[in-house]
């Protein structure tokens, strides 16, 4: 019990100096616009998913985060026109602790796809949102209510100023995108890679429960590389990537591959023929998890889970425990990479 309570103290002091990050999940590459909002609306004309991530539930009231996001392709009937322009929506919603403090985000990513040749496009974007933190348990205690020898209730605590805060919150980002083959057909045999890069709260908004605090939400700078390579004649594929992140001095790098097979071949011009596909990998995350990952798609809806393994200085209190995440993702394949074909 004093190890458990050591730890939790340890957690708590730290998270007071990380308020200001990002949560985030494990799953990154299900919803690629909450990380770039320059990263969707090129390979699937539409894409909507839902994931959701229970963590550190192994010594403390932990965290609970819910994700969601559509995204559609704006069709571009000018065949003069080398580009077209997708949209989406994203919203976040995260409880975490004894405090239930309460994190609400959403926004609203807009991005431009220029074909620069056959294999290649280039797209930028911009995502325009708000975030909002609340303070919802009315029981919380606070150090100014400590008289030096007993705690005091009707000592004045010390989030008299208030309990809920909102702020605009801005990001844009650019993503060059390169496909090996530029047909149509054979969807699921071709390689590519996407390089990635974005800024995230660009406007640094005020982010503090204290009226006189100029605490603020700070920028987050994310480089990401993701690959897709298919052996010749084979229905097996790897995606390896890498995500390395830098927020007000905290740095995260995560590096990962999923190994696929994929049975069956989509037809392009009648969507008759349908693929299947499963697939399973591993992803870690410098200094803190392991996250074990696995999926299976049919009839163009994804299905997926992973874990993650603490592997931080917390393990000995969380037991290697880390959080259970899971998603549910679908995706319109009757305009698989529509915008590499002949225009």
């Amino acid at each position: 019990m004093i190890t458990k309570k050591k730890y939790l103290l340890l957690f708590i002091l730290l998270a007071k100096n990380i308020i200001c990050q990002d949560t985030h999940l494990t799953q990154y590459f299900i919803a690629p616009q909450t990380i770039n909002p320059s990263a969707f609306g090129v390979i699937n004309s539409f894409e909507a998913g839902f994931q959701y991530k229970s963590q550190w539930n192994a010594f403390t009231k932990g965290f609970t985060t819910y994700s969601a996001f559509v995204n559609k392709q704006i069709p571009n009937r000018r065949q003069d026109n080398k580009g077209f322009f997708s949209v989406g929506l994203n919203f976040g919603y995260d409880k975490s602790g004894d405090s239930k403090l309460t994190n609400v985000s959403g926004g609203l990513p807009l991005n431009y796809s220029l074909k620069l040749n056959d294999h290649q496009f280039f797209t930028s974007g911009v995502s325009v949102g708000f975030a909002q933190k609340t303070l919802s348990d009315p029981n919380q205690t606070w150090g100014s209510q400590y008289d030096g020898f007993n705690y005091n209730s009707s000592l004045p605590n010390e989030n008299k100023s208030r309990q809920s805060i909102m702020a605009l919150d801005l990001g844009a980002g650019i993503a060059l995108i390169n496909k090996k083959n530029g047909k149509r057909f054979a969807v699921n045999t071709e390689p590519s890679n996407t390089l990635g890069f974005s800024v995230a709260h660009i406007n640094k908004p005020k982010y503090s429960f204290y009226k006189s605090s100029n605490e603020r939400l700070l920028m987050r700078f994310n480089l990401y590389e993701s690959f897709n390579y298919c052996f010749n004649g084979s229905p097996y594929s790897i995606s390896p990537s890498l995500l390395l992140q830098y927020q007000g001095g905290a740095t995260e790098a995560v590096l990962g591959a999923m190994f696929q097979y994929r049975s069956g071949s989509d037809s392009y011009l009648t969507g008759l023929k349908k693929t299947k596909a499963f697939g399973f990998g591993a992803y870690y995350r410098a200094k803190d998890a392991l996250a074990i990952s696995a999926f299976v798609e049919v009839k163009k809806t994804m299905f997926g889970l992973s874990y993650d393994i603490n592997t931080s200085n917390l393990q000995k209190t969380s037991k290697s425990k880390g959080g259970l995440e899971i998603f549910i993702k679908i995706k319109n394949a009757s305009h698989l990479y529509k915008g590499f074909g002949k225009w």
